[in-house]
């Protein structure tokens, strides 16, 4: 061995050690100095977790500031990935009863420290008994979060709608929405669901390596909750409570307006349901009875159900032969209580007829016979024009979720259903009496009579009325969408409106009377294929400056004139009573004159009858 040897050795030996120290030394720059801000955010996920803060959602009240919807504290419970174990699966199912898989599916694609809602409004008992096991059930913990309350049970379903989970689409449309989260499904609390929700607040905290929390961080991302606005709707709760006692038992609709501004007043499908029952996880046997009801409670009437008019459509039959000057109000047409057409023979409601009508005459008796002759004068394409005018056809754009724009038949349509030439007049005719294929909603003729009121002014239908921030104290208004039927002449309203104020003052609709108010309306009774007619009424006053209009129908109810006309005057009445307008007093004790009078008329005829007997006609 030469002497340079062992100094090569020892060289190679520095060499080698120098340079793993050299690599190891660029290791540390890379770690700490180079790629230090990849690794201390890689730090951050493992060892600091984001706690979402949820905001109180916005409270709901009617037009006079009274509660409709506010908020009730609720538990959910809440799994984290990263700490949840096998044991929490198998435990945790055993007390909620509810399957493994379903925890499992829900956390699929969720951060190690993000905290996934499994279970939303735990119930006390399910509650108590996971706290008693809580040693045993790792990445379990539970939150209090707020839970809508309704202070009625009856006559707001269809109104407010009903919230629920995020669905995938929803979280695919919306980036700042996680899974578990709570939004308006339906009708009013989804139309203004962001308004409602409010915003999110973020906390970030640090945990150690078993996942307790070590101590709240502050940065730039932390954000307390921002609570949802206070939406102030267009309705009287007081005046919908009474809507709803009015159609207690019944199938149908209310729908009651101001025409001078398009607020609605009450809104009221029925049968309904409680609300109560969609705050949370709804039990199974109460979804059962809704779903096969055979009276079918989640259907919207007042918007969702398309209706055949009855002689309520009639109204759109004279404004279209008047406004064309197809005939003038002095026409006249004689109803023997039939109309033969062709080989066919139509009856009129009144089975020895009318006699001979004008045109006012016609729609205070809403004689059929009258409009089925008016309807073959008209044709097709008029009476369509006139509809299509009058937003028939079409969606009135109120804030629900499940509107029908109905249907209006033109030619195309029936020359696409029966082919060209293969249908006759016989369906023109009864088109010109609202039956047939036309279909409507109780919705849109309120809006009719609404417009009808104002002599040719609309103001859409609309339920928000204002919205209040809670933390800034702002307001902002709702804005309304307002136009007016172009190309009808006065004089029609004028023909048309001194009909429907006869309709209510000894016509049809004189169940509707107001005393010391004068009201106009127009009854229906709408023929049924699948059982017994439906009766409508639609109305408005005072007649020289109205403030209310209204549209009630009565499924299956009969006639229009006996069952709906009562409903709406009564609710009329209170309407007026609630402004201090309308004595009840003074009715009952005008409606004792009236009987006493009538009661000496027939005291009268009945001595005539007796003194001079022949002197009295007897046809």
């Amino acid at each position: 061995m030469s002497v340079q040897e062992p100094e090569i050795k020892k060289y190679l030996y520095y060499l080698v050690v120098g340079g793993m120290f050299f690599i190891l030394a660029l290791g540390f720059f890379r770690l700490q100095i180079s790629n230090s801000t990849i690794y201390s955010q890689k730090s951050m996920e493992n060892s600091v977790k984001m706690i979402t803060r949820t905001p109180v959602r916005g409270n709901i009240y009617d037009r006079d500031g009274r509660l409709i919807v506010d908020n009730r504290p609720a538990f959910s419970l809440y799994l984290i990935p990263g700490e949840t174990k096998k044991q929490t699966f198998k435990i945790l199912s055993r007390l909620s009863g509810i399957p493994e898989d379903v925890f499992k599916e829900k956390l699929k694609g969720a951060g190690p420290f993000q905290a996934v809602k499994v279970i939303r409004q735990v119930d006390m008992q399910t509650l108590t008994a996971i706290q008693e096991n809580i040693v045993d059930l790792p990445g379990v913990e539970w939150k209090i979060e707020p839970k809508r309350h309704y202070t009625r049970d009856s006559g707001l379903a269809h109104l407010l709608g009903t919230l629920g989970e995020v669905d995938d689409r929803e979280l695919e449309k919306n980036a700042r929405m996680e899974p578990g989260d709570i939004i308006g499904k339906k009708a009013v609390e989804r139309s203004y669901d962001e308004k409602l929700r409010g915003s999110k607040g973020l906390k970030f905290v640090k945990v150690d390596a078993m996942g307790r929390v070590v101590e709240e961080l502050t940065t730039a991302e932390s954000a307390l909750p921002y609570p949802g606005k206070e939406l102030y709707l267009t309705i009287d709760l007081r005046l919908q409570a009474y809507a709803d006692s009015l159609m207690e038992g019944k199938r149908g609709a209310l729908i009651a307006i101001d025409p001078r501004t398009g607020e609605v007043l009450s809104f009221l499908s029925k049968p309904d349901y409680d609300l109560n029952y969609f705050t949370g996880i709804i039990p199974m046997d109460i979804w059962s009875n809704l779903l096969n009801d055979p009276y079918h409670p989640l259907y919207d009437r007042a918007c969702q159900s398309g209706y055949p008019p009855g002689s309520i459509y009639k109204l759109v039959a004279a404004i279209a032969a008047l406004n064309e000057k197809i005939v003038s109000p002095a026409w006249t047409a004689n109803c023997p209580g039939y109309f033969v057409l062709g080989r066919r023979t139509i009856h009129c409601w009144k089975g020895d007829g009318h006699g001979t009508l004008d045109m006012v005459g016609a729609i205070r008796n809403s004689c059929n016979v009258y409009f089925y002759k008016l309807g073959l004068l008209i044709g097709i394409d008029l009476w369509h024009k006139y509809s299509l005018l009058f937003h028939f056809g079409e969606k009135t754009g109120i804030e629900l979720t499940n509107e029908n724009p109905g249907l209006v038949p033109s030619q195309e349509y029936y020359d696409r259903v029966y082919g060209k030439n293969r249908w006759t007049k016989g369906m023109l005719a009864n088109l010109a009496i609202g039956q047939g294929e036309l279909l409507v909603t109780p919705l849109q003729m309120t809006q009719f009579v609404s417009i009808l009121a104002n002599r040719g002014v609309l103001h859409r239908p609309h339920l928000g009325l204002k919205l209040e921030d809670p933390v800034q104290n702002t307001e902002q208004r709702i804005a309304v969408h307002t136009e007016r039927i172009e190309g009808i002449d006065s004089s029609v309203y004028k023909v048309v409106l001194e009909g429907m104020r006869q309709v209510v003052n000894g016509g049809t609709g004189w169940r509707a009377k107001l005393f010391g108010i004068t009201a106009a309306g127009k009854t229906g009774t709408a023929q049924n294929p699948h059982g017994k007619s439906h009766a409508w009424f639609i109305g408005f006053a005072p007649f020289d400056h109205p403030e209310i209009a209204i549209c009630v129908l009565v499924e299956n109810g009969g006639s229009g004139g006996g069952v709906a006309a009562p409903i709406a005057g009564a609710y009329m009445k209170r309407y007026f009573h609630y402004q201090g307008r309308y004595d009840y007093a003074v009715e009952r004790r005008m409606r004792i004159l009236a009987a006493k009078r009538d009661s000496l008329r027939t005291d009268s005829l009945r001595m005539r009858i007796q003194t001079e007997p022949d002197s009295i006609p007897t046809d």
